[in-house]
């Protein structure tokens, strides 16, 4: 800690605050305190400190957005996946033999159930 308290012994022994001592509430309202010697020196550090600040502000804002737009997507994909388990759910219903069955002689189609399975044909094999 010795090292910081030399450099501020050397920012206290190298500039005369005496001008910001000596103002008021006033100065600071009016501005005036922007016309004091030591701090038309810094006028490069406080725009700098400002500009860090506006960017500051503008990067949480954007981050605040983005979250905001991850949270609306998050929901509209449960809502789909909801939709899709649904849709996927009714298919599965209706695809039913006996659901197929039951449509069939609904509208008056003639077919009947085959008793004997399907049989699988073959390619014949090249050599």
């Amino acid at each position: 800690m010795s090292w910081l308290k030399k450099i501020a012994d050397a920012i206290k022994g190298s500039e005369d605050f005496s001008d910001i001592k000596s103002s008021t509430v006033r100065d600071i309202l009016n501005g005036n305190i922007l016309t004091k010697k030591i701090l038309q020196k810094q006028y490069g550090l406080i725009i700098m400190i400002a500009l860090l600040t506006f960017f500051y502000v503008d990067n949480r804002f954007y981050c605040e957005t983005q979250l905001a737009k991850e949270i609306e997507l998050k929901k509209k994909i449960q809502d789909v996946k909801y939709e899709s388990l649904t849709i996927k759910a009714e298919l599965m219903k209706t695809s039913r033999q006996s659901n197929v069955q039951r449509m069939i002689n609904e509208r008056g189609v003639e077919l009947d159930v085959t008793s004997t399975p399907p049989i699988v044909i073959e390619e014949p094999k090249k050599e």
